[in-house]
């Protein structure tokens, strides 16, 4: 048996380990050349600029109740509380672009399933009065065995 305490066996085992891969999730680090502050995942840019764009577009009907400054917070503390919220959230364990690219899988999918690469539709039933059925005349059996 080998002993451990031999030079060449003491060095250890090289091996990679992609743990932190699967458990951190994508971040933006540049965008264009400038580095943002802080690390943001897909999910919460894309949360922070839809944020932005509907407080934009919604300004003129809830701006005028009250101060502007108040206003400015709103727009800076909204976008940042829901990216910080969005940053773990899990829906059925998958993260939230899954989630939603899944609902839209289910969405786009036919009803009734699919088979073989089709959309399975029932097949209609026919009318029994309006079916046409076609009989052949009938012909004399010969009587030759029955004597």
């Amino acid at each position: 048996m080998a002993s451990y305490d031999d030079e060449d066996e003491a060095e250890g085992i090289v091996c990679a380990t992609y743990t932190h891969a699967r458990r951190h999730p994508m971040v933006l680090g540049h965008i264009g050349g400038w580095t943002p502050p802080f690390q943001l995942s897909i999910p919460q840019l894309a949360v922070v600029i839809v944020t932005v764009y509907v407080e934009a577009q919604t300004y003129k009907w809830w701006g005028h109740f009250i101060p502007r400054l108040a206003g400015l917070l709103l727009g800076v503390i909204i976008p940042c509380g829901l990216a910080w919220a969005v940053r773990s959230a899990r829906v059925e364990g998958r993260s939230l672009a899954r989630t939603a690219l899944a609902y839209l899988m289910m969405a786009w999918t036919p009803r009734q399933g699919v088979v073989g690469g089709r959309a399975w539709k029932h097949s209609k039933p026919g009318r029994p009065g309006l079916a046409k059925v076609y009989v052949a005349p009938a012909r004399p059996i010969a009587d030759e065995g029955r004597r």
